[in-house]
């Protein structure tokens, strides 16, 4: 028999995932709703396939609900059956209702085995092919369950503590808390912190597991924690966790004669694997939400560490929910222009045009609502229930008007849905959103650039003529203005000290990515070590949603109005990993899932390092020292260029080109 797969209507998956996801939000034990509308997945479905049989074949279906049955042909059959299909033209239908989850169906079988050629019955909308997952193979499996995997952990040590246990795991972790050996009933609330203090502070700490014996144990759901205190129990017991995981393949690696450097790159790994889960979440313990500018960042991460394909088709469809469109991604509007932005930069790294066919439907509808929104001078000015984020908002002037930043992240946007109209072959958007973007960026240049001042202003109408780094480092990353207006923003703006710096994990992705696309690579390198090794100085065991160096640990904790509201395991944290890979290491596409790529490897601060980037189907190694570099990729297509010169990479023979001093 033919392999099956699990099978549903596209993109319920997703929703229900995404359901769950964004409704088990707590702080101290009490339920935090999401500030953004969740679609829930439909509740019916309707699937179909036809063929032509040249014999006899045997069909059983199967379906997650007893709500359902299937037709073939005329004939209708409870699930659980084994139909014998007779030659000719045959015709199934799938039709089931979960009202707790989403229908699925598993059919066994050979033409119809249940996978992606099945389609959906849309109801007279068009018809796509049924969703599946590559995780649910086995009839066992259940798609309205989240396929994990587990590995059990223990405590590295525990002390005894206000009239409690205090467990030390060693470092940030996140799984199910297990009690076992309970001899006597208890009914305590242990609590979990990501530092020891935030574990002992009743009253601050934000995640509370209650634990009630079931059975001589305790399982709890999955939470963030490095430390847990347990009250004192009037019993002996067992204490561990079970460690909650997606067991990705480890592809992108790094390693140099800078061991702190190596530490970096180590810590970026584990905080970005710990937030890759239903999808890329922002960070481990406070939100477990998906946010689009934290994902954003992700993609890249992911495309230089583990390359799946699969987590980022999630977290777009997570993202966008359902039709109609009625406000910006998670509310905010920049965090929109990344879901297309991210579209794009999806099928250049991967070349899965297929999830840009599925997903066009929903990119058009948030375009219309994008430009249904724009103000009479087609620029995005925020609107009621936008949050307008950028790199949170206290960097500008409360009454702004539209922000240049926001304009580049629009132009940025019509860019890509330009491109990827164009490769869903729909010549009339293409047309529509390339002149969009050409005429943004005019705008863009008539109205925010300042002469005087040799930089773009943030919002031209309220005469502060406001210079930061935001706007700016999007021109140079976009090419959003002319050569000798970027070369004047690099004098003027990024190598001007007295420009306010950039403080958050978050906005130096942007500013690193441009520092190094001008050649300012010891600036990434001095970041590296003062700004992400400062946070390991002060004991991270991952990386934080926001540090400042000039405050002491405890006081890094704050955020929000919370003496531990900080997320100490964000993802955008994970950057450095990204960074090295495209220009340390000095690898990236210049051609969609790298059907040409080039290697411009930059020795920066190290003596020596070497490391591996994963590319298309294929693994791209790079080692390099003062006095030579070697290449070896198991793909067609590569350039290996030092300076002026160029040399084709072969697949699967070593290149050794010598450094000249």
């Amino acid at each position: 028999m033919k392999q099956s797969k699990w099978i549903w209507k596209p993109g319920d998956f997703e929703l229900y995932h995404s359901m769950l996801v964004h409704n088990r939000r707590t702080i101290q034990g009490v339920y935090y709703s999401p500030m953004w509308r969740i679609d829930p997945p439909s509740p019916n479905v309707l699937l179909y396939k036809r063929r032509d049989l040249e014999k006899p074949e045997t069909l059983t279906v199967y379906a997650n609900t007893d709500q359902a049955s299937f037709l073939v042909n005329d004939k209708r059959y409870p699930v659980g059956t084994t139909v014998t299909l007779q030659p000719g033209r045959n015709f199934i239908k799938l039709a089931g209702y979960h009202p707790n989850a989403f229908p699925a169906f598993y059919c066994v079988g050979e033409t119809f085995a249940s996978d992606e050629s099945w389609k959906f019955g849309s109801f007279g909308a068009r018809d796509l092919h049924a969703g599946t997952n590559d995780m649910y193979t086995e009839l066992s499996d259940r798609p309205e369950i989240f396929k994990f995997s587990y590995e059990r952990i223990s405590p590295v040590s525990s002390e005894q503590i206000n009239g409690g246990i205090l467990y030390d795991f060693g470092k940030e972790t996140f799984g199910k808390l297990i009690f076992e050996n309970l001899s006597e009933d208890v009914c305590v609330t242990a609590v979990c912190g990501e530092s020891r203090e935030e574990a002992l502070s009743d009253e601050e700490a934000i995640v509370y597991v209650p634990v009630k014996s079931e059975n001589g144990g305790f399982v709890s759901s999955a939470v963030a924690f490095r430390y847990v205190f347990v009250p004192a129990l009037p019993c002996e017991y067992s204490f561990s966790a079970d460690y909650e995981y997606l067991p990705f393949k480890q592809k992108g690696t790094f390693r140099s004669d800078d061991a702190l450097i190596n530490k970096i790159w180590d810590v970026a790994e584990y905080t970005l694997r710990l937030n890759a889960r239903e999808g890329f979440f922002d960070g481990l313990k406070r939100d477990r939400w998906i946010w689009g500018g934290d994902a954003y960042q992700s993609y890249f991460v992911n495309y230089y560490l583990m390359n799946d394909q699969d987590i980022v088709r999630r977290t777009q469809r997570m993202l966008r929910g359902e039709n109609p469109v009625t406000m910006h991604i998670n509310t905010i509007a920049d965090y929109t222009f990344y879901w297309i932005a991210a579209m794009w930069e999806y099928y250049f790294h991967t070349g899965d045009i297929g999830f840009i066919h599925t997903s066009y439907p929903h990119m058009l509808t948030t375009m219309n609502f994008v430009t249904s929104r724009l103000d009479e001078d087609g620029l995005y000015t925020k609107r009621r229930g936008d949050w307008v984020f950028v790199d949170w908002t206290e960097f500008f002037d409360p009454d702004s008007g539209p922000l240049c930043a926001e304009q580049m992240l629009l132009c940025r946007a019509y860019d890509c849905m330009a491109k990827c109209s164009a490769l869903v072959e729909d010549g009339k958007n293409a047309e529509k959103f390339t002149a969009l973007k050409e005429k943004l960026y005019e705008k863009i240049n008539a109205l925010y650039w300042d002469e005087e001042k040799n930089a773009f202003i943030d919002d031209y109408r309220t005469g502060n003529r406001n210079v930061t780094r935001h706007a700016n480092i999007f021109a140079l990353l976009y090419q959003l203005t002319t050569p000798d207006r970027l070369q004047k923003i690099i004098r003027h703006v990024i190598q001007n000290p007295e420009i306010p710096a950039i403080t958050t994990p978050y906005f130096e992705f942007f500013e690193l990515d441009a520092m190094c696309g001008i050649g300012e690579f010891s600036y990434m390198t001095d970041m590296l070590r003062s700004y992400w090794g400062g946070m390991l100085e002060q004991g991270a065991t991952t990386f934080w949603e926001e540090y400042f160096p000039e405050k002491s640990r405890v006081e890094n904790y704050a955020m929000y109005g919370k003496a531990y509201g900080r997320s100490l395991c964000h993802a955008w944290g994970a950057s450095p990993i990204y960074l090295l890979g495209k220009y340390a290491l000095g690898v990236r596409p210049t051609a969609p899932a790298y059907q040409t790529y080039e290697v411009r490897p930059n020795l920066m601060c190290f003596g020596t390092f070497e490391g591996t980037v994963p590319a298309g189907n294929g693994l791209i190694r790079v080692k390099m020292d003062k006095e030579s570099v070697t290449v070896l990729s198991d793909i067609e297509g590569g350039t290996l260029i030092l300076g002026t010169q160029k040399y084709s990479i072969e697949k699967n023979i070593p290149l050794t080109i010598a450094i000249e001093n």
